[in-house]
């Protein structure tokens, strides 16, 4: 069974070992698992928000497919914008009591992790990109591919609150 944290055999690995990038897509499962629950009448509003939250990590590997860390900097600025969309809908979902407190919660930390940890990979590729410091990185080992057809559902036991609360240190790019 693949989770949302586990390696995909696609290319470039490197992406899919970004934190941003992983915390983008379970939040994106996150938010396809809480929409189901919505009633169908909301068939737009659910639509919405799972194309922004699916924007949100696509913009972010786009940026890492680009050739400068100017490209890659602004397809992130893209997915920033398409998070921050999908916040307004998450509180807007709380509001009209879609959401229930208990599941409100859970999506605004992995939300408020996500936007911070974006926030810091913008940071870093702008600095990098200001001192002539970036150099593309994308000479990764060709591995073959192996489809997985198992499930790719979110386990929110994969991802306790504990790890929300004390994100990691990592080198962001």
């Amino acid at each position: 069974m693949t989770t949302p944290n586990s390696l995909s055999p696609l290319q470039p690995q490197g992406l899919r070992s970004l934190r941003a990038y992983q915390l983008a897509r379970q939040l994106a499962h996150l938010i396809y698992d809480l929409t189901e629950r919505f009633p169908k009448r909301e068939f737009r509003l659910i639509g919405q928000m799972k194309e922004a939250s699916v924007s949100t990590y696509a913009n972010i590997a786009e940026g890492y497919g680009r050739s400068t860390a100017s490209d890659y900097a602004r397809f992130c600025e893209v997915a920033r914008g398409s998070l921050a969309e999908l916040g307004s809908y998450l509180e807007f979902c709380r509001e009209r009591n879609l959401l229930a407190v208990s599941d409100a919660q859970p999506a605004y930390e992995l939300y408020n992790y996500t936007w911070n940890t974006l926030g810091a990979l913008i940071r870093s590729l702008s600095q990098k990109n200001a001192e002539g410091t970036w150099e593309r990185a994308l000479r990764e080992e060709t591995v073959p591919y192996i489809p997985d057809f198992g499930s790719t559902r979110f386990d929110s036991a994969s991802f306790p609150p504990s790890q929300l609360t004390n994100p990691p240190q990592d080198d962001l790019s």
